[in-house]
């Protein structure tokens, strides 16, 4: 499945088709007055009817996948009700604005010429007036969607693993070195800003790897926009997680933030692989609490090096085992 929304086209902003429409019309004749003013309407008719095409290309919101839907709701920032309102509303006022300029025109059709410029100018005038007065919900939904398509693409029915944890524990180091995905990897808190999707084959299976943004330990009304897309993947793709603590001597996160989090991801019932990076650089103390956290809730754990390759393979064949039992099921 495609990113539903990557092939949609976005219409100009109200105030850029307005622009589009008056720089057009000078260069607009006809055979007679009547027939260049009306030639002129139809061309604004046509520009309006852009609105509507887009509000009828959009995606059925309900049909949605419950991971592009809450992506939809999180970019948005409002309700998916709100959204909803708005894409009514412009379908609403491009069926009004061309039926006003319709009108118009067959009134251009039936007087005398004379007239015919000046009724031009009133139905430009009266569609681009009513076009201003919507325009903050027509242009909040053309952003929308310029956001919405520039998501990568990802197949919520594909096998997937997902890369988890806290900020700066590893995760696109790890994601590089297990698929085809070349995410940015820095040294700071909340590089990976976005998804990034890689794949990999098992016995010729297309597997998408996922490099979520990092989360922080902290209730869900608290959380960033970043935060809720990596919780979003978690919650609503089917897949593996592979789940990263840092036990380095670099670590951001206490022992109990990051099995705070562990604990709240275990919640949403998935297949997850818990692993402890950096086990090259470790802090002795932090790595024997984390250990020990898990290990009294029978949690059986891995440990790697992302950077330096260590158990990668081991870790490789563990995701290969879940994967295929996934797909049996």
């Amino acid at each position: 499945m495609l990113n539903p929304f990557e092939k949609l086209n976005c219409p100009p902003k109200v105030e850029d088709l307005i622009k589009i429409v008056l720089g057009r019309l000078p260069k607009i004749s006809g055979n007679t007055i009547k027939d260049r003013e009306i030639r002129r309407l139809i061309y604004y008719d046509e520009q309006v009817k852009r609105y509507l095409n887009f509000v009828n290309s959009f995606p059925r919101i309900d049909n949605l996948h419950p991971f592009y839907k809450e992506a939809l709701e999180i970019t948005a920032g409002k309700s998916i009700d709100n959204i909803k309102i708005c894409l009514s509303i412009i379908n609403k006022t491009s069926l009004t604005a061309s039926s006003i300029l319709k009108r118009y025109i067959n009134e251009i059709r039936k007087s005398d010429e004379t007239l015919a410029n000046k009724l031009m100018r009133q139905a430009f005038g009266r569609v681009s007036s009513l076009l201003r007065k919507r325009k903050d919900c027509i242009d909040w939904i053309i952003d929308l969607t310029k956001n919405m398509k520039k998501m990568k693409s990802m197949d919520p029915e594909m096998p997937t693993v997902i890369i988890a944890g806290s900020p700066n524990v590893g995760k696109s180091t790890l994601v590089s070195k297990i698929s085809s995905a070349k995410p940015e990897i820095a040294n700071y808190p909340f590089t990976t800003k976005e998804i990034h999707v890689g794949h990999f084959d098992i016995n010729e299976i297309k597997v998408q790897v996922i490099d979520t943004p990092g989360i922080l330990d902290r209730p869900m009304k608290e959380r960033n926009q970043i935060e809720r897309k990596a919780i979003n993947a978690i919650k609503n793709l089917n897949g593996i997680i592979v789940f990263l603590f840092d036990i380095s001597q670099q670590s951001l996160y206490s022992p109990k933030e990051q099995f705070d989090l562990l604990r709240e991801i275990l919640e949403f019932n998935k297949n997850v692989i818990i692993a402890l990076n950096k086990i090259d650089s470790k802090d002795e103390k932090l790595y024997v609490e984390v250990s020990k956290m898990l290990r009294e809730n029978s949690l059986n754990f891995m440990e790697i090096s992302a950077e330096n390759n260590i158990g990668i393979d081991e870790l490789k064949e563990e995701i290969k085992k879940r994967v295929l039992e996934m797909i049996k099921q």
